[in-house]
């Protein structure tokens, strides 16, 4: 009886009529009654995908890669269980941090996956380790989780990376 009465409630709405309201809020970004989808925003670093088994080769064509399109390459070694990499992730999706990540490509690397042993001629004793490669996949510069600010002080975070990250 319920399905026979729900069918013909269907079928004689007035198709012109917009939709009842929800009885809870859309998330942030769904297409409202009639609207199109919104468009996805465009992630504020680009994320490059790293096989641990075959870092050096991986990371030296990746760096490569960014250098064509006049772009370069920034490593972070971290750790799911590492506080200081989780502070850094929300610093790489702020939107306030769209222009310094402009020119720049994210390659994390999870240091739990990697073999002992040296990784770009460094010894990884702490994380996070922020690594700028050359376009020939070589090291030119670190920064380590030690010499970050505050983590709580997301400005003085970001300050920290556009220094790290000037050219």
């Amino acid at each position: 009886m319920l399905r026979s009465a729900l069918l013909v409630a269907c079928l004689t709405a007035n198709p012109s009529t917009p939709p009842a309201p929800l009885p809870e809020p859309l998330p942030e970004g769904a297409a409202k009654g009639g609207e199109p989808p919104a468009r996805p925003a465009e992630a504020i670093v680009r994320r490059v995908q790293i096989d641990p088994a075959r870092l050096d080769t991986e990371l030296t064509q990746a760096a490569r890669e960014a250098a064509r399109k006049g772009e370069r390459l920034l490593v972070v070694f971290g750790a799911s269980w590492c506080e200081p990499c989780r502070a850094l992730e929300a610093a790489f999706a702020r939107e306030s941090n769209r222009s310094t990540f402009r020119h720049w490509r994210l390659a994390e690397v999870d240091v739990d996956a990697l073999p002992p042993g040296r990784v770009l001629g460094l010894d990884l004793e702490v994380v996070p380790v922020l690594v700028k490669l050359g376009p020939d996949g070589r090291p030119r510069g670190t920064l380590t989780g030690q010499r970050l600010p505050d983590l709580e002080d997301a400005e003085a975070v970001d300050a920290a990376l556009r220094r790290f990250l000037r050219p």
